[in-house]
């Protein structure tokens, strides 16, 4: 089943970012992305909850290169809506060619006691901790950064993205497992001022890895 309000991605500029603060200090539920695209300036909630929950997220930054993505970095600044296939541009973490490996889930490497020890083999593994963790692996991809590409489901009321995450492999029972899809999977992508690009994806830790 498709998203509520569709899918697309935002094409535009880094206009400002800052994160939601949880009850204890540096651990964070979202990191708001204004972009700017046109006179308008969109919000997007990127999801970096830290609360330990069952619920909390996983995440994971790809190297792209130099792509353009089938064609979505040639696109001009705005939302635009994208079909679920392999051919409009849109995400899917299993099936995009770009996206692969998945690799596995691994901790994070620890700074201080925000997450445990361990180490993973894969080049760009699921990683675990709190959402500060989550945050250094996504504050670089937007130092600095020439274009962002939001992928997600637009607002009902309002300009901006969310459901900047996986949207498959929510459980049965789950309120979204309604909503599970292949080809609409959200995340950030960062086009750099040399042009390469880099990915930051994250999911919850009920939704199921695919193969």
């Amino acid at each position: 089943m498709p998203l509520n309000d569709g899918y697309g991605v935002l094409a535009g500029t880094l206009h400002s970012y800052s994160c939601d603060r949880t009850v204890s200090e540096g651990e964070y539920y979202h990191c708001n992305l204004r972009i700017k695209a046109g006179p308008v300036i969109y919000r997007c909630p990127v999801d970096l909850d830290g609360k330990k929950s069952a619920d909390g997220i996983q995440w994971r930054v790809v190297e792209l290169g130099r792509t353009s993505l089938k064609g979505i970095a040639g696109l001009k600044d705005g939302w635009h809506h994208l079909r679920s296939n392999d051919r409009s541009g849109a995400l899917d973490y299993y099936r995009s060619e770009e996206l692969q490996p998945t690799g596995t889930c691994v901790p994070a490497e620890p700074v201080g006691e925000d997450v445990r020890h361990d180490h993973g083999a894969d080049c760009a593994p699921w990683r675990f901790g709190t959402g500060a963790a989550a945050f250094r692996d996504l504050e670089p991809l937007l130092k600095h950064v020439r274009r962002v590409y939001v992928f997600g489901e637009p607002f009902r009321n309002g300009k901006g993205v969310h459901n900047i995450h996986q949207n498959q492999g929510d459980p049965p029972g789950s309120r979204w497992y309604a909503e599970n899809g292949p080809w609409q999977d959200g995340g950030v992508i960062a086009e750099r001022w040399n042009h390469t690009l880099a990915a930051f994806l994250c999911k919850f830790k009920t939704q199921q890895f695919l193969a």
